[in-house]
Parts: C-alpha cells; structure tokens; sequence
C-alpha cells in the first residue's frame, strides 16, 4: 500500500467535503442564530485546508496512478474516520461534549440515526440541518458522490466503490463510472426532492420537510424533533415517509431501470422479491400484536408498515413510542434488525440478499447429507453463485455476528442492561437507530457509559463500511508492506 496515494486522495475528499458545511452556515444566519453560523464557516475553512495540506503532503502521487484494492480500503475508510471528526466540530461548538459529538458525527455520516441529543430545543436550524445533511451525503456513500464530482478519480474508481459498495452488488447502469455515480445521485436527488414537497402538502414546513426527507432518501431517520415523526401525530405524513422509506431500502440501480422503463427486471429481481415479502409478512404479524393489545385496525397497519419499513430498511424513524409494545410485537422489530434492506440501497444491515444466498447454502446442505455426491449448485436469478461468493457471504456473516456479540458484551460490561446492550450493539451496527429499553425511540444515548459510546462509533464506522473493509485493516501484513510511495 502506497501512503502517500492514500494521503493524496484522501486529502482531495476531505477538501470536496467543506462546502458542505456552507449549507447549514447559511441556515443558521438566516435564523440569526450567529454563533453557529461561525462555527460551520470555521469548520468549513478547517477542513478545507487539512484537504490541500493532505494533498499536498501526498504529493502527485495519487493523481495519475491507478488505485489497488487495498488502498481503496484504506482510503474509504481513512476518509469516513476523518469525515466524522471535522463533522463533529459544529457539535462540539454548539455546546455538545466532545465524544457526544462524535457520536452524532458519526450516526449522521454512517446514516444510522442514533442520537445523543436530549434536549432537542438548545440546537438551531443549521445544526438540525447539518444532521440531516450528513446522512444525506452517507446515504449512496460519500465516496460515490466524490466520484461524480472529481472525474480524476475514476481512474481508480472501481477500487473505491468495491469499499464503499453497500451490498454485495455489481450493478453497472452506465459505461462509465463516473456516470453512473451521477446517474444514482440524479435519482437519490429527484426523489428526496419529491418527498419535500409531499411532505409539504401533508403540512410539514419546508424546514421540517427537508430535514425529514434528507434522511429519509438517507435510511438515516435524524428528525428536528425530539418525539422523532410521532411529533406531527399524521397519518397523511406517516405514509408518505413509508412509501419513501421502502424505495430508500431497494436497490437504487434497479430502481434507475425501472424509471428508465425495465420495470419487468424490478418484478423478476428475487432479492426484491424477498424484500417486499418480508415487509409484508413482519407487517401482518405486527399488525395482528397491535390489534390484540387493542390498538385500531387502521392505526395498527399504519403503525405496523412505518416501524416494520423503518427498522429492515435502518432508518430509524418513529411514529409512535414502540418501546410501549408488548414483547411479541417488539421481537418482530428484534428480528428486522438483522436482516437490512437491498444490496445497491442507502440501507445497513446485513442485506436481504446475503439472508436468501445464506438459507440456499443451508437448504443445500441438507439435501447433501442426503446425497452426498449430489451436485447442487446455488442459483440466483438463474444464474449460478460462485462458490467464491458463497463462501465471501459465510464470512461476512460470521464477522458480522461475531462483532455484533463483542460490542453487546463490552456495553454491557460498562454498565448498561442487558437488552440496552444487545439493541445498542445491533443497531449501530446495523446503522439502524434507536434500540429498546434507555436508548428507545424516545430516548438517547447520551446516558450510556463514554467508552461505550466510543465502541458504538466504532461500529457504525465498521457497518457503515460492511465490516470486513474495516477488519482487513487490522491485519499486520498490509501495514508490513506498507510504503510511502511505490
């Protein structure tokens, strides 16, 4: 691994992220809310000068090279790290505590929504802005975006969107890279935009609107307001934010096409397929608890469809106080927040497509012990998985276990209960938001232990990036052959 490529590109990135911080700077003073105004200006100036320092600390080392996998690694994940801390500054400036800001730096960018704000009305409109945002840009991954925008880097491009790529997909919609990076953000922009004026007309304020709808197209679920989407108590806005939340969860390529008019590939696509039959199924059995504790049959299939879609597709959205549920409808969420939404979506989790490969191979395997000399290749889309790919998904999953079950177990040794522990771990994760108990819909991770918030940022930063991007940073043998240039 080339250092000095890693730094170069690095630095470009973090430079394109400092206009971001224009936005909210520009919300804030049109509230007269100065102080914050300064505050994103100075981050905004910050972070552009680490950029050129970066930049030119790597010389031109990464502006005609093509990239190697593991400098892709190390720059996507290089950059998210970064990206969370110059995002934090605005936090930290604005009164919240340093690891708290992190945090929120962190939940934003990785698009996971867990929040550790208590007191919602001691923030102005740029800080709420600047939340929604950051999920906004984590949503198709902040590297897709620098992608379009810095037409250099799709020299080595592909190594970025194999780190970045939230799903096991290879979905191509464009000859060229860059374009199809366009092509994904024209969409994602088009159907954000759409959400805010619908959202408009069911009688949320255009600030509140755009915010909602940020990270909605996000799967992020930040809200301006402290009771989350039950604030506004509509079912005009519950349904439109559900319709939103379960396009947020499908796959974006194979949206474009349906828009492009291949709405056929959509209906034949089985990751698809599963994904709208587990909506459906954890739905009707949510719906079936709620009506039994004595809820109304209409609320109960509004309530049901926004939680079912905010928890599988990681949003984190709220429409009512779920932790007030009864247990058997609070497992069916339990459940949902290991299963995640498409492959090529803004969703984390482990994806719907890893669970139907993962039940294949399972299925497989009985029938072997069966016939042991049994051919029994797994297909998908009729085509033939690859035993590469199947054994590339037995990994993840097992990482992804395996860290989920450590990061419970530390929270729990700082001193949270059991379930806090457990939904904290599995919702940061699986960058979906709120959990049970302390850190539920209504409630905040503020009151955890400051070293269990630091391993929660830790990971978000590891979901965000599909576990294994991050992991294969640790082995000895890539900083062992590391260099500072070739």
């Amino acid at each position: 691994m080339r250092l000095s490529v890693v730094v170069h590109v690095t630095g470009t990135l973090v430079l394109m992220f400092s206009p971001a911080l224009l936005a909210p700077a520009a919300v804030a003073a049109g509230y007269r809310e100065w102080w914050d105004a300064v505050g994103f200006l100075l981050t905004s100036a910050v972070t552009a000068a680490l950029g050129l320092l970066m930049r030119r600390a790597g010389g031109q080392a990464g502006a005609d090279e093509r990239l190697r996998r593991v400098e892709g690694l190390g720059i996507v994940a290089l950059t998210w790290l970064l990206l969370a801390h110059l995002a934090g500054v605005p936090y930290v400036w604005a009164g919240l505590g340093a690891v708290d800001a992190l945090f929120e730096a962190m939940s934003g960018l990785t698009t996971t929504g867990a929040t550790a704000f208590t007191d919602f009305t001691a923030f102005g409109h740029g800080i709420f802005l600047w939340r929604a945002l950051t999920q906004w840009i984590g949503g198709l991954g902040v590297i897709a975006l620098f992608i379009a925008v810095l037409p250099r880097l799709a020299i080595g491009g592909r190594e970025l969107f194999f780190a970045e790529a939230a799903g096991p997909t290879d979905e191509k919609l464009t000859p060229q890279l860059r374009q199809t990076a366009l092509a994904l953000w024209r969409l994602y922009a088009a159907l954000t935009a759409l959400q805010v004026v619908a959202l408009m007309v069911a009688g949320m304020s255009l600030f509140d609107a755009v915010c909602h709808a940020l990270a909605t197209l996000a799967a992020g679920g930040f809200s301006n307001q402290g009771q989350s989407v039950a604030h506004y108590d509509s079912a005009a806005i519950d349904w439109i934010i559900t319709v939103f939340m379960f396009i947020a969860g499908a796959n974006f390529a194979l949206q474009y096409r349906a828009v492009r008019g291949s709405r056929v590939a959509v209906a034949q696509d089985e990751e698809f397929r599963a994904y709208s039959l587990i909506v459906l199924v954890a739905t009707l059995a949510l719906a079936v608890f709620l009506v039994r504790d004595g809820m109304g049959g209409l609320n109960a299939i509004r309530h049901s469809a926004f939680q079912v879609l905010s928890i599988i597709t990681t949003t984190g959205f709220a429409s009512i106080d779920f932790e007030l549920w009864s247990d058997q409808a609070k497992g069916v969420l339990l459940l949902l927040m290991f299963v995640g939404g498409c492959a090529g979506s803004a969703s984390g989790g482990p994806k719907v497509i890893r669970h139907v490969l993962m039940a294949r191979v399972t299925f497989r395997e009985l029938k072997r012990t069966l016939h042991p000399r049994a051919v029994l290749p797994v297909k998908l889309g009729g085509r033939v998985v690859s035993e590469d790919v199947l054994r590339d998904i037995q990994v993840f999953m097992l990482f992804y276990l395996l860290t989920f079950a450590v990061g419970a177990a530390v929270v729990v040794a700082l001193g949270a209960d059991i379930l806090t522990g457990i939904t904290a771990s599995i919702t940061c994760l699986g960058n979906i938001g709120p959990g049970f108990g302390a850190i539920g819909p209504m409630g905040s991770f503020a009151g955890l232990h400051p070293l269990s918030k630091v391993v929660l940022i830790l990971l978000m930063w590891i979901g965000r990036l599909e576990v294994l991007t991050v992991l294969v940073l640790f082995r000895l043998e890539v900083w062992r052959a590391a260099r500072w240039r070739a």
